[in-house]
């Protein structure tokens, strides 16, 4: 977005529009008209949740994270989003991960904390210096 000269409002629109350019046609060509027989309700409500909190705030927030953290810390909390799926499952949904679950989630979540510029205990530090 930099290199470009972008503002997070304005990459967000593109990405809105290459969205549409590219999947419209294709549900179209799949499924015809079938999306005017649901309620108006359940439209509208998709529309708002996808139009405007996904496509809009998450890339205005990630924009302005990738501006804060530069772009490999931004782009590293990407890989957060299966984690805290799952993490936010258990009070939404009641669902719990298992033990291999568990690993991922402690895996993604070090990755990422290593690659957003997170220190290493100081412990492992002394042992790689004496290396």
């Amino acid at each position: 977005m930099l290199q470009a000269k972008l503002a997070p409002l304005h990459a967000a629109a593109l990405v809105a529009t290459g969205s549409l350019v590219i999947y419209l046609p294709l549900y179209l060509a799949f499924f015809g008209t079938r999306l005017a027989q649901l309620p108006l309700a359940d439209i509208t409500v998709q529309a708002l949740f996808q139009g405007v909190v996904v496509t809009i705030v998450s890339l205005l927030l990630y924009g302005r994270a990738v501006a804060i953290l530069g772009a490999s810390g931004g782009a590293a909390f990407g890989a957060l989003v299966p984690a805290l799926s799952a993490l936010f499952a258990i009070p939404l949904l009641g669902e719990w991960p298992n033990e291999t679950d568990w690993t991922g989630i402690v895996l993604i979540t070090a990755g990422v904390y290593l690659a957003s510029g997170g220190q290493l205990p100081s412990r492992l530090m002394n042992r790689k210096n004496a290396e």
